[in-house]
């Protein structure tokens, strides 16, 4: 008999430990869908607040879905939630840090060829698919010189976290990293750490293409008179790839440094407003030759409206 109410006990105790994670109901409640099966739980810490967020993969109305929810006082807060349009196959989940004490969610599924997706905490995604890499390998390594900053390699080709967007990666290029982009008006800022290598005459640009003339005066300026920075207005004759000039279609900032080296920082402060897309690219000198970054095309590069290779992010 005691050791049946010790057992009892035990189950009891057991029975009414808190759930690690965020129960069926509460995903229910706080989605608005019916949760018909639940795939996976994990918890990691996905940006550079102390709590652990809660990372459900699951399905409902015939999808696959994925939902971030971080603790509060007493229950959870959505902080967001995707749906792919079906049931994935073989879905698997990991982590991956992309610098600045933040992670993404990577999420790897398909039979034969893997598609790979990853989100962040908030609004980010990006997508390769075996049309735009090859997938058939999927690898994530540590940065030996930083930690919290890592690569990803699909195949032969390795890609790295920029701020904006996963692109291809090259060991000997700077690696302009977007370490702040906070439109609030009057106080807005643009930090841009070069996490790459040393380059001498670098001239960065951001652009806002769905900025027009007619926007300009109430969504972008320059707070700050700066001799290295300059904004340029829409109309204005810039040069283009492959020679001539181009009239812009929309504005763009150039910041130029004499040198920039590992870990030097850009910061420009300045107004923004209502901001939904920019694009940012580098012209620099290295060793005595001229370079372009991004370097290459491919996941996360466009063509900028004067024709140059760009990073692009629709915010």
């Amino acid at each position: 008999m005691k050791m049946f109410s010790g057992m009892l006990v035990i189950l009891l105790v057991i029975a009414c430990k808190k759930n690690p994670h965020i129960s069926k109901s509460e995903i229910e409640k706080l989605t608005g869908l019916k949760v018909e099966k639940i795939l996976l739980q994990k918890k990691y810490q996905l940006d550079d607040s102390a709590s652990f967020e809660d990372v459900a993969l699951f399905e409902a109305e015939q999808k696959t879905r994925l939902a971030i929810f971080t603790p509060t006082e007493k229950n959870y807060q959505l902080l967001r939630q995707t749906a792919w349009p079906h049931i994935i196959v073989d879905p698997k989940v990991f982590f991956i840090a992309t610098g600045n004490k933040r992670s993404q969610v990577l999420v790897t599924h398909g039979a034969e060829q893997k598609l790979v997706d990853l989100f962040d905490a908030r609004q980010f995604s990006q997508q390769f698919t075996a049309a735009n890499s090859d997938t058939k390998s999927v690898k994530i390594t540590k940065n030996d010189e930083k930690p919290n900053d890592e690569f990803l390699t699909l195949g032969a080709v390795t890609y790295r976290f920029n701020g904006l967007a996963w692109i291809q990666w090259t060991r000997d290029e700077i690696f302009p990293f977007v370490d702040v982009f906070n439109v609030v008006g009057n106080e807005s800022m643009i930090e841009i750490v070069n996490r790459g290598q040393f380059g001498t005459r670098v001239i960065v640009t951001l652009a806002f293409p769905e900025i027009m003339a007619a926007d300009l005066p109430n969504r972008l300026k320059l707070t700050k008179n700066i001799a290295t920075v300059r904004l340029y207005k829409p109309g204005f004759p810039a040069h283009k790839k492959g020679g001539g000039n181009v009239a812009l279609q929309h504005p763009l900032i150039e910041i130029q440094k004499d040198a920039w080296g590992k870990n030097g920082r850009l910061r420009l402060p300045l107004f923004m407003q209502d901001i939904k897309k920019i694009t940012l690219r580098a012209v620099y000198s290295q060793r005595g030759h001229n370079a372009e970054w991004p370097s290459t095309t491919g996941v996360g590069v466009v063509a900028d409206g004067q024709g140059y290779p760009a990073v692009e992010k629709n915010l």
